[in-house]
């Protein structure tokens, strides 16, 4: 009996846990009303508030909907960790085709939904920053930017290093994601003034383990999204 019980939270949890990310892609969707592809970045204040399971998850549902593709890049060239929820080799990425070791083709992976596709961070670089600010990164983007309806920017935290900034101009909006008890006001503040002193669009925030009903009987949380407003957990 136990053990069904069990099973069923777990099962509630789950359609829980999916319907949040399923009403972050809603948001996100009306969130950017324009034609063409839509580009999006998904960072948090500091590390540890499940930044990259958010970008994967959302990245996800928005796959899910009718012919749309969607690709997710890693641009956290100082911890990657994308390619794991995908148990997906990191040979060649995002690194390599902006240091012109490999054709772009090379570096976009095919996941198991044949709607999503990734481009991992492939060799860590000594100069992330620079990488990402570079004219190849640019001319990248207006490439993939033809091939897909979403793509989504998973970047390092904007309090902790300034990879996020040079972005900001090749994206229609930021997510910031934080997390429950964790984030406190004060690094929210830092990284909305950061973001907002570079003329960026911040979309919303996700608010990362707010605790259930069930929380009580078994620890569960609930990822649950937030228009007001480093890392691996379950994809759902």
């Amino acid at each position: 009996m136990a053990k069904k019980n069990n099973e069923k939270r777990s099962r509630a949890l789950r359609f829980q846990v999916t319907e949040a990310y399923k009403k972050a892609r809603t948001n996100l969707v009306y969130s950017i009303i324009k034609k063409g592809c839509r580009k999006v970045i998904v960072t948090s204040p500091y590390k540890s508030e499940g930044k990259t399971t958010t970008a994967v998850n959302v990245a996800i549902a928005l796959s899910q909907q009718v012919d749309v593709k969607v690709l997710i890049i890693d641009c956290d060239l100082r911890r990657p960790t994308v390619h794991t929820f995908f148990d997906i080799k990191n040979e060649k990425g995002l690194a390599n085709y902006l240091s012109d070791e490999c054709e772009l083709n090379k570096v976009i992976a095919h996941t198991a939904n044949p709607n999503l596709d990734i481009v991992s961070f492939g060799a860590i670089p000594p100069n992330p920053s620079e990488l990402l600010s570079s004219e190849s990164m640019k001319q990248m983007v207006e490439k993939l930017e033809k091939m897909y309806d979403y793509i989504l920017f998973d970047t390092p935290p904007v309090n902790m290093v300034v990879d996020v900034i040079p972005l900001i101009n090749l994206s229609d909006g930021i997510v910031l994601v934080t997390k429950h008890k964790d984030t406190t006001y004060p690094e929210l503040n830092k990284a909305v003034d950061t973001l907002k002193r570079n003329n960026a669009k911040i979309l919303g925030i996700i608010i990362n383990q707010i605790p259930t009903l069930e929380t009580a009987k078994g620890g569960y949380y609930l990822y649950r999204a937030r228009r007001s407003g480093y890392y691996r957990s379950q994809v759902y």
